[in-house]
């Protein structure tokens, strides 16, 4: 069974360590929630705050907008795509609507695969993709056996690796056509070229889900979608709850997709700055595992301070990282730091030096 919600469970706690500080949420620095530092764009906010201006009607039933613009977008039929308030809202209504009684999950994963698999009972099958190795491609066709769905995300959370397009295409050709196969993309924005969002009109069992969150900074506004065979995408839509995304946040959304010269930006500078990142956390005698998204997963020196520990010490500083120990597979020296401006990633190597220092003069 899977876990009850709790704030350990995921990044992103910056109002509670407010609280707990006793100083304003923008005086936190978040490093446990992969958000593009450069964003939200002023467009997109603007747009947010001029649909409050129409919160006295009830926004629109389905979205119809935005899955429009999205269509337009992807160059997809409108069909087969399905926006939701976030994509964790879509990745529970899945299992709700498809019902699969035998899943495999590629780990270590999002907590939230498992608990959307446990609410309709679901057993969950386990396959490892371990930080820092190639993904388990000749280990897939046996594992799956008779499962009723595999999920996986690409980029990998919280480990950060990718599969590259060609390579998944080609892992996808080996298993069952009828296994569906749900690809969480919450990330791929940082990787352009790489998403399977296409291929859900040539494969009737691919679903891809993404994510207008981490990319466009708006966790705040809750925005995601759904991409899959337009006859599943029928069915889900036919069990979705009417008016899930708000005005504003629709409005946003439509805002996001008309950012082009922001998309560059971020992916030039996160690119460049997550690469300089893990230089100076290598020289920290840290190991640094390669990523391709906005964040970066490190283990800390053997016999030293633990995640938990650490991540308690950065906090009281007004830092927020994220301790992977509740991951599958992942033991409790593992960190995964999101990548912000280059002054900021600095006062975090400084304050992790400190930390780091200090436990070895207390040994």
């Amino acid at each position: 069974m899977a876990p009850l919600l709790n704030q350990a469970a995921h990044g992103g706690d910056v109002f509670a360590a407010a609280a707990e500080l006793g100083c304003d949420p923008e005086q936190i620095l978040d490093f446990s929630a992969s958000i593009n530092p450069l964003g939200p764009p002023e467009t997109v906010l603007a747009a947010a705050r001029q649909a409050l201006s129409s919160c006295q009607f009830y926004p629109e039933l389905v979205a119809d907008s935005l899955r429009a613009a999205l269509a337009r977008y992807h160059r997809l039929p409108e069909d087969c795509l399905l926006p939701g308030a976030g994509s964790t809202e879509l990745l529970y209504l899945w299992p709700r609507v498809f019902r699969p009684r035998r899943a495999l999950q590629i780990v270590p994963a999002f907590s939230e695969y498992l608990r959307a698999l446990d609410q309709v009972d679901c057993e969950v099958e386990r396959l490892p993709w371990l930080p820092g190795e190639p993904f388990p491609t000749t280990d897939l066709p046996r594992a799956v056996g008779d499962c009723e769905l595999l999920v996986f995300a690409n980029p990998g959370n919280p480990a950060g690796g990718l599969v590259r397009r060609r390579d998944l295409l080609a892992t996808l050709d080996l298993l069952p056509d009828d296994l569906p196969v749900l690809v969480d993309e919450a990330f791929i924005d940082f990787v352009p070229g790489e998403s399977l969002i296409d291929q859900v009109v040539e494969r009737s069992n691919l679903y891809v889900l993404r994510s207008m969150t981490k990319f466009y900074a708006i966790p705040g506004l809750r925005v995601g979608y759904l991409a899959g065979p337009a006859d599943g995408i029928t069915r889900l839509l036919g069990e979705k709850e009417p008016w899930t995304l708000s005005t504003p946040a629709l409005a946003a959304a439509l805002a996001c997709l008309d950012e082009d010269d922001f998309a560059r930006a971020s992916i030039a500078a996160i690119s460049a700055w997550r690469d300089e990142m893990g230089e100076e956390l290598s020289r920290l005698g840290l190991e640094v595992f390669p990523g391709a998204a906005n964040y970066l997963l490190v283990r800390l020196r053997a016999g030293g301070s633990s995640a938990f520990d650490v991540s308690a010490g950065l906090r009281r500083q007004g830092i927020l990282v994220r301790d992977c120990g509740n991951f599958d597979g992942l033991g409790g020296d593992v960190l995964r730091l999101a990548v912000r401006r280059p002054e900021e990633n600095r006062r975090l190597i400084a304050e992790l030096q400190r930390l780091l220092d200090n436990h070895g003069r207390e040994e």
